[in-house]
C-alpha cells in the first residue's frame, strides 16, 4: 500500500478543515505566549498557512466562502453585544463623541489618502476604515471593574454611531464605484433602507418574542432562529443594493434585547462565533497578506501614514470630546484606548473594497499594518488608564438576573412567570433555584429535577432566557443567599403565603433569614385566585424619607412590569401624604396621578382593594416597616387578591439601589 504526500495547496475537504481548525486551536495559545492581541495572532496565522506563506491552503473557494460567513457573523455579534442601555443612559455624550470620532478620521483620512494619490472613492473608503473602531480593549476595563465609568459607557455607545455610519459609507462607495449611484439608486435605496431598518428593528424583536414563547422553547430552535434572522436580513440588505454586513449588523441591533448577555442562547452564539466563524474570517483575511508586497517601500509608506492618521485622528476626537464634556485626563485616555483599535469594521471594509476592485492588494497590506499597530497600541494605553478611572456605583436593571427559589410545585410556575416578566423587559435571565440538603435521596432529587425542567420550560414559554441552579447547601436560606452572590442577582422573587404561624417570625423563618443575609431587591408574591383587572400601589410616609427612594422606584417598576404582563391593566397609586417629588416620580414611571389618602396603609388596602386586584406595597427593609407589612397588610388584603411586597433590601448609593451588592454572607445582618 503506497502512501502519497498530498500536493500543496490542499484540496481534500478533510485536510483543509484539519489545517483550519488546527490554526484556530493554536492561535490563542500563540497569542498568550507572544503577548499579542488574539485578533492579530489569528490574522498572522492565516498568513502563515495561506498562499503567500506555507501555501497549505488556498484562499479561493471554501476558505473564501467560510470567511464571508464569518464576516457576517462578526458584524452580527458586534450589533448583538452593544450595550444599548449604556447608549441610552449616556446618549448625549455618546452621540457627540460618536459624531466627532467618525468625522475627524473621515476628514483626515480622506485628505491623506488623496495626498498619497488615491482616487476620491478609494480615499473615502479608506477613511471610513479609521472612522470606525473595535472594542478590542473593553476586557481591560472589565478586569479592573471600571466598565461602568462614564467615559467607557460613552465610548461603547459611540461605537453604534461610528460602525453604522462607516458601514453605510462603505455601501454607498461600493455602489458608486460600480456605477450604480444614479438618482434611481437614491430613490430606491433610501425607502428600501428605511423599510429594512423598520422591519428589522420593529418586527424582528416581536417575531423573536412570539417564536421564543410558542415554537422556540427548545434552545436549539432559538439558536437556529437567530441564525436564520441573521442571514435573511443580510440577504435582504444585498437585495436592496447595500452590503450584506450592514444587514448583519442591523439584525444584531434588532435582536439585542431578545438575546440577553449571560443567557444560554448568547453563550451558544458566542461559542460558535469565537470558536469557528469569526476565526475563519480572520484566517481568510490573513491570507491576503503578502510579505513581499508589504515590504515594498510604497506599501510601507502608505501603512505608516495611515497608522499615524488613524491614531492622531482618534486621539484628537477623544481629546476634544473630553475637554468639551469636562472629562478627566484618565477618562480621555480611556476614550482613546477604546476607540483607537481597528479590527472588525476595518477588516470588513477592506475585504469588500478588494472584492469590488476599489483597492488593490498593496493597499490591503498597508491596512493590515494599521490593524497590527493599533491593536498593539490600544491595549497598552488601556492598561495604563483603566485602573486610574473612578469606579462608579452601578445601578443595574431589575431584570438583569432574577433568582427564583423553587419550593412548592403548585406555585413555582406563577413565580417563574413573574420573574420572566422582569427578565424579558430588561433582556435578562431567570435563574430558577432548587436548594436541597446534603444526603437527599434519589427520589427527592428526581422530583426536584422534574420541577426544574418544568419551570425552565415555563420561563422559555414566557419568552425569557433561563439557566437553572440545583444547589446543595446547609439550609434553604443559606443556599438562596449564596446563589444571590454567585449569580450576581439583580432581583429575588419568592413566594409568600401571606402570613406566618411561627411566633416571632415576620414573613416566615426562611424569608426572614434571607432578608438578613441577601442584600438584593426582593419581591414577596402571594398568588391571587382571580383574573387581574387592576394594579393598586399603596404608599406610606416612609417613602418620603431618603431611604424610601429606592423602595418607591422598586414598587413603581414592579407595578409597571406586572400591569403590562397582565395585558395592560390600569394602575392606580394611593399615597398617604402629598409630595411633589413623589408625584413626579410616579408620573415618570406610570404616567398616572397619585390619589392621596391620609389613613394608614393597611386601612387603605382594606377599603380600596378588590379580589381582582394586584396590590403592590413598596417598603424599606427596616424592622418596623417589615413587621407592619407582615402583620397588617396581608390580613387587610381581600381574600383572593394578589399581593406583592416590594422590599428594597439593597445597599443604598446616592439614593438609588445598587442591586446584587452584598458585603458579606453570614448568619445575620451585616454591619
Amino acid at each position: 500500500m503506497s502512501f502519497e504526500i498530498p500536493a500543496l495547496p490542499l484540496h481534500e475537504p478533510g485536510l483543509i478543515f484539519a489545517v483550519l481548525t488546527a490554526a484556530i486551536l493554536l492561535a490563542p495559545i500563540l497569542a498568550r505566549r507572544l503577548r499579542l492581541p488574539e485578533v492579530v495572532t489569528v490574522v498572522l496565522v492565516g498568513f502563515a498557512i495561506g498562499p503567500t506563506g506555507l501555501g497549505l491552503v488556498e484562499r479561493a473557494g471554501v476558505v473564501e466562502v467560510l470567511g464571508g460567513v464569518g464576516l457576517l457573523y462578526l458584524m452580527f455579534v458586534a450589533g448583538l453585544e452593544l450595550d444599548l442601555d449604556d447608549f441610552i443612559a449616556h446618549r448625549r455624550d455618546s452621540i457627540g463623541f460618536g459624531v466627532l470620532t467618525f468625522a475627524v478620521p473621515m476628514v483626515l483620512g480622506t485628505a491623506s489618502a488623496l495626498a498619497l494619490g488615491y482616487e476620491l472613492l478609494a480615499a473615502v473608503l479608506l477613511a471610513s476604515c479609521w472612522a470606525s473602531h473595535t472594542l478590542v480593549t473593553y476586557p481591560a476595563f472589565q478586569r479592573v471593574g471600571t466598565m461602568g465609568n462614564r467615559a467607557v459607557a460613552t465610548s461603547v455607545g459611540a461605537t453604534i454611531i461610528t460602525d453604522t455610519a462607516a458601514l453605510l459609507v462603505l455601501a454607498v462607495v461600493a455602489r458608486a464605484f460600480q456605477g450604480a449611484l444614479t438618482p434611481v439608486f437614491w430613490l430606491t435605496l433610501l425607502p428600501s433602507m428605511a423599510l429594512l431598518a423598520a422591519g428589522a428593528v420593529l418586527g424582528l424583536p416581536r417575531l423573536a418574542r412570539w417564536f421564543f414563547s410558542n415554537l422556540g422553547q427548545d434552545r436549539s430552535l432559538r439558536f437556529l432562529f437567530v441564525l436564520v434572522a441573521l442571514f435573511v436580513v443580510a440577504s435582504l440588505a444585498e437585495l436592496i443594493g447595500i452590503e450584506a454586513i450592514v444587514g448583519a449588523f442591523l439584525a444584531g441591533l434588532a435582536l439585542n434585547r431578545s438575546v440577553p448577555n449571560g443567557g444560554a442562547l448568547m453563550e451558544r452564539i458566542d461559542f460558535l462565533g469565537a470558536s469557528l466563524f469569526i476565526p475563519l474570517f480572520l484566517l481568510a483575511t490573513g491570507m491576503l497578506v503578502d510579505v513581499e508586497v508589504l515590504l515594498e517601500p510604497r506599501t510601507l509608506l502608505v501603512g505608516i501614514v495611515f497608522t499615524a492618521v488613524a491614531l492622531v485622528a482618534k486621539f484628537s476626537a477623544a481629546w476634544i470630546s473630553g475637554r468639551v464634556l469636562h472629562y478627566s485626563g484618565a477618562e480621555i485616555g480611556a476614550m482613546f484606548a477604546l476607540s483607537a483599535a481597528q479590527a472588525a469594521a476595518t477588516l470588513a471594509a477592506i475585504v469588500v473594497g478588494l472584492n469590488v476592485g476599489l483597492i488593490d492588494e498593496s493597499t490591503v497590506n498597508s491596512v493590515m499594518l494599521v490593524i497590527l499597530v493599533t491593536c498593539l497600541v490600544a491595549p497598552a494605553v488601556a492598561t495604563r488608564f483603566a485602573p486610574r478611572l473612578p469606579r462608579p456605583e452601578v445601578v443595574r436593571d431589575l431584570g438583569e438576573v432574577v433568582v427564583v427559589p423553587m419550593a412548592n410545585p403548585a406555585t413555582a410556575p406563577r413565580l417563574v412567570r413573574v420573574a420572566s416578566a422582569f427578565a424579558r423587559a430588561d433582556g435578562g435571565v431567570v435563574v430558577p433555584l432548587m436548594v436541597v440538603p446534603a444526603g437527599t435521596d434519589d427520589d427527592r432529587l428526581r422530583a426536584v429535577r422534574e420541577l426544574d425542567s418544568e419551570v425552565v420550560q415555563v420561563a422559555q414559554s414566557a419568552g425569557a432566557e433561563a439557566r437553572s441552579v440545583l444547589r446543595i447547601d446547609a439550609s434553604t436560606d443559606a443556599g438562596i443567599a449564596h446563589t444571590v452572590v454567585e449569580q450576581q442577582a439583580s432581583l429575588l422573587v419568592m413566594g409568600w403565603k401571606g402570613g406566618t404561624d411561627r411566633h416571632g417570625a415576620r414573613f416566615g423563618s426562611v424569608i426572614d433569614r434571607v432578608l438578613a443575609r441577601a442584600h438584593v431587591p426582593l419581591l414577596l408574591v402571594r398568588e391571587g385566585e382571580q383574573r387581574l383587572e387592576r394594579v393598586l400601589v399603596v404608599l406610606d410616609e416612609t417613602i418620603l424619607s431618603p431611604a424610601g427612594g429606592p423602595a418607591l422606584e422598586l414598587g413603581l417598576e414592579t407595578a409597571r412590569v406586572l400591569a403590562r404582563e397582565a395585558g395592560g391593566v390600569r394602575v392606580e397609586v394611593v399615597g398617604q401624604l402629598a409630595d411633589t417629588a413623589v408625584d413626579r416620580r410616579v408620573r415618570e414611571h406610570l404616567e398616572v396621578q397619585v390619589a392621596h389618602d391620609g389613613r394608614r396603609r393597611s386601612i387603605v388596602v382594606r377599603d380600596l382593594a378588590r379580589p381582582t386586584d394586584l396590590v403592590v406595597v413598596p417598603t424599606v427593609a427596616d424592622e418596623a416597616n417589615l413587621t407592619s407589612v407582615a402583620a397588617r397588610i396581608s390580613r387587610a388584603a381581600p381574600v383572593g387578591a394578589s399581593l406583592v411586597i416590594a422590599v428594597d433590601n439593597s445597599r443604598i448609593v446616592a439614593g438609588r439601589p445598587v442591586a446584587g451588592r452584598e458585603e458579606r454572607v453570614g448568619d445575620g445582618p451585616s454591619g
